[in-house]
């Protein structure tokens, strides 16, 4: 899958593999793009862009490899805050009082067993974060930003 990055801030997108960026600008541009859904532009998706995408005629055209941790660290903290919330809602329920009556330990196994899935999330998260570093750490390509700006982007720096 490829993303394309118009100026001044649209993203669009296209199933074709990445291996299709050799088709060159014309050929990139000629693919069926429809508007992306899930991913919006972001200074960081430009960044990214500039280290790693080619030039097309009308923007700059990624592989999707490349963005695959942008925002993946927040999206899973953000979920295991609301897993959290739920799990609080949940220890206060009518429901989990009947369990631990059963069941005695329950509730302290459930936790537990909480802590550990929420230690696994965090080091993914931070491993997310590590690699999304990785990606930016690599240079701008000049002629790359130079083909953003002339096209009428903005520096994202």
């Amino acid at each position: 899958m490829l993303y394309r990055l118009h100026p001044p801030a649209t993203v669009t997108w296209c199933a074709a593999p990445g291996g299709t960026l050799r088709l060159g600008p014309a050929g990139l541009d000629a693919l069926a793009w429809a508007p992306a859904e899930e991913l919006g532009f972001t200074d960081d998706l430009l960044r990214i862009a500039l280290r790693h995408g080619v030039p097309s005629g009308t923007g700059l055209v990624l592989d999707v490899r490349h963005t695959l941790d942008l925002g993946r660290a927040d999206a899973l903290r953000r979920n295991q805050a609301v897993l959290d919330e739920a799990r609080a809602e949940l220890a206060e329920s009518e429901s989990m009082r009947v369990v631990e009556q059963l069941y005695p330990g329950s509730y302290e196994w459930g936790a537990q067993l909480d802590e550990r899935a929420r230690e696994t999330i965090e080091n993914v998260a931070r491993k997310a974060e590590a690699d999304l570093t990785e990606v930016l750490a690599a240079p701008v390509r000049p002629e790359l930003a130079e083909h953003w700006r002339r096209l009428g982007g903005h520096d994202p720096d």
